[in-house]
């Protein structure tokens, strides 16, 4: 049976996104190999050649551990609701893990199976605190719409029962593994995916060769930092890194971001909305509408580097943003878009024309399919 190599310090992080991409095969166990590096489990979904995201881990064909003590979450659910119903009944099974919270997507075909799936998926996954329903994103800043139904104490709670549970249990903050990294947010308050991080894993090797290429550190503008998980991974680096701006216009952004960067823990989060402070030497904080950095004089033509992870709006707001880099290059962008799938091969022109930059200046990866019509790309532009 393949299983996946990773270096232990890993192992947390792409064993959530294996469960996310439902790859991982969890009736076997996840074990030590004899150097040291730790080994999991691939199911038959996992395609014969992973992502290049995967590049860095080797596959190795070794035959499997079972579990002794604990069954699958399908095993158990199974076990609960009886034969069959897992496989022609269920349309929405998977389910996201962040930190020590277990997100599920809310599907009104699963309420009379609900309590099945707590108890399944809860025993399956012991560090769990929390388990919760998705509702689907609300608001301007497309914040997750979520609620607890389900939590660890001395004891598993729900239904009825978390009444009587005190409100600060149900606290949604956790931390959230990746790449040595640990960040720290609520999902019900900030945007987070955790699908996007070999794709920073994948700008810091991008932004490294580019430090390399100019001989010095690289100027970093994230417009749309959230909770700070691109530059956390950037700040890892010895010496890519010199300037940095970080802005994220939900507000509720800036005690997570001043917590997960070591160069920000410590000082005062309290920025005032539309706003825009120079925290440090070359460390620029901001609480406002991204397209409007450009009307700070001090900001335009000082950046080397561009990140825009803002999939849904990318490619119309990328205009607005171009001001901010160096007018005479060499410079990098960096970016995430969700588009219809029928414009893919389209992507390249397109941005060629937003930018001003020759096609062959652009680097496309399809990432995954987002939904039935719609991918998530990323791409690179190298001008």
């Amino acid at each position: 049976m393949r299983h996946l190599s990773v270096p232990s310090s890993m192992a947390e992080q792409t064993i959530d996104i294996l469960r996310e991409l439902e790859w991982f095969a969890t009736e076997y166990r996840v074990h030590p190999s004899d150097d040291g590096r730790i080994l999991i489990p691939l199911n038959d979904m996992a395609p014969p050649k992973l992502p290049s995201s995967f590049e860095d881990f080797s596959i190795i064909d070794i035959d499997p551990l079972l579990w002794k003590n604990r069954s699958s979450w399908q095993s158990r659910f199974t076990e609960l609701v009886g034969e069959g119903v897992l496989e022609d009944t269920i349309v929405t099974k998977s389910h996201e893990i962040l930190g020590d919270l277990l997100i599920q997507r809310y599907d009104e075909a699963n309420e009379p199976y609900l309590e099945a799936f707590i108890q399944s998926k809860m025993e399956a996954h012991p560090r769990i605190r929390l388990m919760l329903l998705d509702h689907g994103v609300k608001g301007a800043f497309r914040i997750r719409d979520l609620q607890p139904i389900a939590i660890r104490t001395d004891r598993l709670l729900w239904g009825e029962d978390l009444m009587n549970v005190s409100p600060h249990l149900l606290d949604l903050t956790t931390e959230v593994p990746e790449n040595r990294l640990r960040l720290r947010l609520d999902p019900s308050r900030v945007y987070f995916s955790s699908k996007l991080e070999y794709e920073r894993q994948n700008t810091t090797k991008e932004l490294n060769n580019f430090s390399n290429e100019i001989g010095r550190p690289v100027n970093v503008c994230d417009p749309f930092c959230g909770v700070g998980p691109a530059i956390a991974h950037l700040l890892q680096q010895k010496d890519i890194v010199g300037d940095i701006l970080v802005n994220d216009l939900n507000p509720d952004c800036l005690p997570f971001l001043f917590h997960n960067l070591k160069i920000l823990r410590g000082l005062d989060p309290n920025i005032i909305q539309n706003d825009l402070v120079e925290m440090t030497p070359g460390v620029f904080v901001g609480c406002m509408d991204a397209a409007q950095i450009s009307s700070r004089a001090n900001q335009c033509g000082r950046w080397d580097a561009l990140l825009v992870n803002l999939p849904h709006q990318t490619l119309n707001l990328l205009p607005a943003l171009l001001p901010l880099l160096r007018p005479e290059g060499p410079v990098r962008i960096c970016g995430w878009t969700i588009i219809p799938e029928s414009e893919v091969n389209d992507l390249p022109d397109n941005l060629s024309r937003i930018v001003d930059c020759n096609v062959d200046d652009i680097e496309v990866r399809v990432r995954k399919q987002f939904n039935a019509t719609d991918m998530l790309a990323a791409f690179v532009i190298r001008r």
